[in-house]
């Protein structure tokens, strides 16, 4: 009797023990649970991070995301179901090559378990990862890729600036109305998408308008001695001239077109916004679109500038801007699904009204698209000079 006892009362013991451990252990996984460090979310990045694109395309693309990252990772990062969650970026150069880029693009989303790809500012670049991005359902959100192909028939691609559908139409229309300028010349680098579309655009606005296109001439991707189109030109007696293409070209082209004597206005669009980094004397007097301004009345401005020049000690381009918006929409795509899968990112993306960006209000309505307005700059010794803004 007297060992049953014993036994029972060890039995008791030993369930009580094995109890209290238990609920010891639960409340230890509790208290790892609410202290444990936020779980990073991998953020792809890619941009001409080398080459000659890089100091007025990718190093402020990489800048801008930077910033944005940093300041929401200091603010407790985003939360879901009451679990913290950080960002991390993993920027990639792209070195300016749509194969380079495409092969990148895989490796984030298959080693790197990206949730999301920011970045691809050149549409030669955006058009190719767009559709690696679609295959593998994840987000993307272009920052200046303005050629309409980058989203079209896509349900996972965004961009934040506007297309060079709507860019076209405000140049030409600012300079046959605005200039009152009638017989234009285009130059364009016929191997890339954004100079080549851009260019169309550009043709058919002015052209739609009453004006006259006298010369129309192209060059390949590398080329350096424009004296033969440019001459054309010349003999074509164009009261402007507008130049699609990327700065460094353009800087080269611009010289020679004053070498050569030709007074008339150079005309561009957004891919110049890097010139107010430049004193050109050629590029004086030159106007074109632009995306953003620091001119712009936003209430966003403000923290945003300051944020910018204590960590780079210089002020934004637009191509910062942009870039830094990207990283915010995830960040609100995730807080409006209160998820962070790729798929509920893009659904929050697909419904996102009146973001408040750095570049203006942001929403999206049927398609990766958002409406936004253009604004004018004007160059004049290295400055960027607002002139007007122009809505949808």
């Amino acid at each position: 009797m007297q060992l049953r006892n014993e036994a029972f009362m060890w039995q008791s013991w030993s369930r009580g023990k094995r109890f209290l451990l238990w609920m010891v252990s639960g409340a230890i996984a509790s208290l790892l649970a609410c202290t444990s460090p936020p779980t990073d979310l991998p953020i792809g990045l890619i941009a001409p991070l080398s080459g000659d694109l890089a100091p007025t395309s990718g190093t402020p693309t990489l800048q801008g995301a930077e910033l944005a990252v940093n300041a929401l990772n200091e603010a407790g990062g985003v939360e879901i179901e009451g679990r913290r969650y950080t960002f991390q970026l993993v920027p990639a150069d792209d070195q300016d090559n749509p194969n380079q880029a495409v092969a990148v693009a895989n490796r984030l989303i298959n080693q790197e378990q990206v949730v999301a790809l920011v970045g691809m500012p050149l549409s030669r670049i955006a058009i190719p990862v767009s559709q690696v991005a679609e295959n593998a359902r994840i987000p993307m959100i272009s920052s200046k890729s303005t050629n309409p192909a980058t989203t079209q028939d896509k349900d996972y691609v965004f961009r934040v600036t506007f297309t060079d559908t709507f860019q076209g139409e405000a140049i030409a229309e600012f300079a046959k109305n605005q200039l009152n300028l009638t017989q234009a010349a285009i130059l364009y680098d016929d191997a890339s998408n954004y100079n080549k579309f851009l260019a169309e655009t550009f043709q058919q606005a002015f052209t739609q308008r009453g004006g006259q296109i006298v010369a129309l001439e192209s060059y390949i991707t590398n080329e350096t001695n424009f004296e033969p189109q440019l001459t054309r030109i010349r003999d074509s007696g164009a009261e402007l001239i507008f130049l699609p293409n990327y700065p460094v070209e353009v800087i080269e082209q611009a010289r020679q077109i004053r070498n050569l004597g030709i007074d008339a206005i150079l005309l561009g669009g957004d891919a110049w916004s890097g010139f107010a980094q430049y004193d050109e004397p050629a590029l004086d007097g030159s106007y074109y679109t632009a995306d953003w301004a620091l001119d712009l009345d936003n209430p966003q401005m403000p923290d945003f500038l300051a944020r910018y020049q204590a960590t780079y000690d210089t002020l934004p381009t637009s191509a910062a801007a942009l870039s830094y918006d990207t990283i915010g929409l995830i960040a609100a795509a995730i807080r409006q699904a209160n998820d962070s899968t790729p798929q509920a990112i893009r659904e929050g993306l697909s419904t996102m009204r009146d973001y408040p960006g750095v570049t203006g209000l942001i929403s999206y309505q049927d398609s990766g698209d958002p409406q936004k307005g253009a604004v004018i700059l004007r160059l004049e010794q290295g400055n960027a000079v607002f002139d007007r803004q122009v809505m949808p």
